[in-house]
């Protein structure tokens, strides 16, 4: 009797292990199944223990501010580490105008319309003789009475910058639908004129939303991020890091008639494998000026991030 006990035992504990072991290896493959299907937001949405990469900032923090610094007040910086939300911020609350990062909050509000089933991507909007500007993009080019599908107005707004595209989709919301992303995240922003002003610390807040998935569904979020991601201008953050390396990001641009107090910016998450960061910069300055502020910023993050050893 005893014996047979003892079969029975580890009969059921082996039939235990095989259970265990194979809700292990069921939960594993459903883990790298949704990061697979969602591969722009956070692994921490999908796992139940994600062990952050510890890193040490110090040396990071130091270059940025040393440099910023020396700028007079021209530039600023919001870096983000996601796995740990480790930050350095460098003259990264001074509020300035987002110009067409706006696109972004505003492509939310579209999308959260969608989630309420208020509205389809399917369906079509009409280019108005009000909603074409030549400024940025190429859609006013089609002309009055032109229809495309909401979806293709969001991707000529997030890829192009395309003014157009964005009058359209805002006319298609209420005041209360657009300013909800702001309002959501509790993102404190200054109305001037028709120009939003925020500092790029507040900002960062719109990215880290679409990659923990805090205010979209994981569909919309991801979505919204891959678009960002084949946006067409590769001479700011892009211009210091690797090609193969992803990048959702959304420039901006506001023009004085004072060529040397142009504001440009620049935010979104580099998808360093393992490593993702937010990095958010803005330069007031010429252009020439920007292009290689943001090319020394984003390098110097970028081959720290990917050289730095991780452990305490």
């Amino acid at each position: 009797m005893q014996m047979k006990m003892i079969w029975f035992v580890a009969g059921v504990s082996i039939v235990a292990n095989g259970v265990l072991g194979y809700a292990v290896w069921n939960a594993s493959n459903a883990q790298e199944a949704l990061q697979e299907r969602f591969p722009y937001l956070s692994k921490r949405i999908f796992a139940n223990n994600q062990n952050d990469v510890i890193i040490n900032f110090i040396p990071l923090r130091q270059a940025m501010n040393e440099y910023i610094e020396t700028q007079g007040g021209k530039v600023g910086a919001y870096f983000e580490y996601l796995p740990s939300g480790t930050s350095i911020g460098a003259n990264d609350k001074k509020e300035v105008r987002l110009a067409s990062l706006s696109k972004v909050p505003l492509a939310m509000s579209i999308f959260k319309k969608v989630e309420l089933g208020k509205m389809s991507l399917d369906d079509t909007l009409v280019i108005k003789k009000e909603h074409l500007d030549d400024k940025f993009g190429t859609l006013w080019k089609k002309g009055e009475g032109s229809r495309l599908t909401i979806l293709e107005f969001v991707e000529h707004a997030l890829q192009e910058s395309d003014n157009t595209a964005y009058n359209v989709l805002f006319d298609a919301l209420t005041s209360k639908e657009v300013n909800e992303v702001y309002d959501g995240l509790d993102i404190p922003v200054i109305q001037e004129g028709n120009q939003i002003l925020a500092s790029p610390k507040n900002y960062s807040s719109i990215f880290r939303s679409l990659y923990l998935s805090s205010f979209l569904t994981e569909e919309s979020s991801n979505r919204i991020l891959d678009i960002l991601s084949h946006t067409a201008f590769r001479d700011k953050i892009p211009a210091g890091i690797p090609e193969e390396v992803k990048i959702a990001h959304k420039i901006g641009v506001f023009q004085e008639q004072d060529l040397h107090e142009n504001t440009f910016i620049d935010c979104g998450i580099v998808y360093v494998p393992n490593r993702p960061y937010i990095l958010c910069l803005f330069v007031q300055d010429t252009e020439e000026k920007v292009l290689e502020h943001m090319s020394i910023i984003s390098k110097m993050v970028y081959g720290y991030i990917i050289r730095v050893k991780g452990g305490r």
